[in-house]
């Protein structure tokens, strides 16, 4: 659920800084900015921490 909202909310905000570029206000295109940065963070840790665990530490083999 978290990463679907972290998505959209990337999604969204690419929206407000590409295409709408021209017609968003300056205040939007700043946040919009932050909002990018910060769910594109939070979808890559959220990818890693879903990931497989596996130890190369300690192999069984």
């Amino acid at each position: 659920m978290l990463m679907w909202a972290t998505a959209l909310a990337f999604l969204l905000s690419l929206v407000a800084v590409g295409p709408l570029r021209e017609i968003s206000p300056s205040w939007l295109q700043s946040g919009a900015e932050l909002v990018a940065v910060i769910s594109f963070f939070a979808v890559v840790c959220l990818l890693e921490s879903s990931g497989s665990n596996t130890d190369q530490s300690n192999p069984t083999t």
